[in-house]
Order: structure tokens, then C-alpha cells, then sequence
């Protein structure tokens, strides 16, 4: 078999560059805060705002656990 075969599927693959750049350049007059780049992407406001809730969840969950400490809750006697 060729061995090159795995190499040559990550390097040989078509060129999308024209259709992103066409997605991340629609609506041009919408600048900042209105039309944020990083959620222009298909999959991007799904990834934002789970890492957003994974960050909250372990905020709450630090410091609920400074809270116990500082307390002495929940302590294994």
C-alpha cells in the first residue's frame, strides 16, 4: 500500500479560502459589538457560549469550594 497515503490527505485537500473569506466578509457595514468575527463561523456562537458556561461552572464551583474552606463545611470528621 502507500505508506504517503495519511500525509497526503492532511496536505492534498481544496482550497475553501474564497468561500470563508466570503462568509467573514458578509454584511461589512455591521463593525464591532453589532457582528463579532469569532462568532461568524458555523460552529462558533455553539463553542462560545459552551467554553462561556464550562468558565462559569468552574468559577462557581472555586468558589463554593473557597467558601467550604474558609467555613470548615463539609469536612470528613
Amino acid at each position: 500500500a502507500n505508506t504517503m497515503s495519511p500525509i497526503r490527505n492532511l496536505v492534498k485537500y481544496p482550497n475553501r479560502v474564497k468561500e470563508l473569506q466570503a462568509l467573514f466578509t458578509k454584511n461589512p457595514h455591521l463593525h464591532g459589538a453589532e457582528n463579532p468575527t469569532f462568532l461568524k463561523g458555523p460552529n462558533d456562537q455553539a463553542i462560545f457560549y459552551t467554553s462561556i458556561a464550562l468558565f462559569g461552572l468552574g468559577t462557581v464551583q472555586t468558589l463554593r469550594g473557597w467558601v467550604n474552606m474558609s467555613f470548615g463545611w463539609g469536612k470528613v470528621e
